[in-house]
């Protein structure tokens, strides 16, 4: 009996799963880094609009992240940098709560419509923005689950956990 379908389309060795899981995180990274960080909030880099978008699709697509929300969460976070205002301060929640817990930190001051009004400005306001990446935040991950296992079949469910892990729980410690 042929087995083949449960390794994709692809049907890639051990390793080839590996470095596609490695290229994957690293590509998130990027995005959050030099995009959401570097670009779209300090705006200490100027990229092409054409990789600015491929980065909010990325990263829609493997976190659900939306630019605004991020920007804006992020900009208070330097606005009110290790005070009781903070959204994400480990000297206020703890290092361990910031490191472990900073996702849902992250999404409970990304629902403050002030926040987001406040320190979002300058952030993307496109047909895409409002129409699929706000709208529709969690499709994004499910269309990568569908791509990732189609591609990869049952590896697929291990690159998706290492990718859904890695944003969370390394990120963090990169970007500032």
């Amino acid at each position: 009996m042929n087995l083949d379908f449960l390794y994709g389309f692809l049907n890639l060795s051990f390793w080839g799963y590996v470095l596609v899981a490695f290229v994957m995180v690293q590509f998130t990274f990027m995005g959050v880094t030099l995009y959401l960080h570097r670009d779209a909030t300090h705006r200490s880099l100027d990229l092409h609009p054409a990789l600015r978008h491929v980065f909010r699709f990325w990263l829609w697509m493997s976190s659900g992240i939306v630019t605004r929300e991020w920007v804006a969460v992020h900009r208070k976070h330097h606005a009110r940098c290790e005070t009781a205002e903070d959204p994400h301060s480990p000297v206020i929640f703890g290092l361990k709560k910031v490191l472990l817990e900073g996702a849902e930190l992250y999404q409970a001051a990304a629902r403050d419509p002030e926040l987001v009004e406040k320190y979002s400005r300058g952030t993307p306001n496109d047909w895409m923005e409002r129409n699929v990446y706000l709208r529709h935040r969690n499709w994004g991950i499910v269309l990568m689950v569908i791509v990732d296992l189609l591609l990869f079949g049952v590896p697929g469910i291990i690159i998706i956990a290492v990718q859904m892990l890695a944003n969370p729980l390394m990120a963090a410690g990169v970007i500032k």
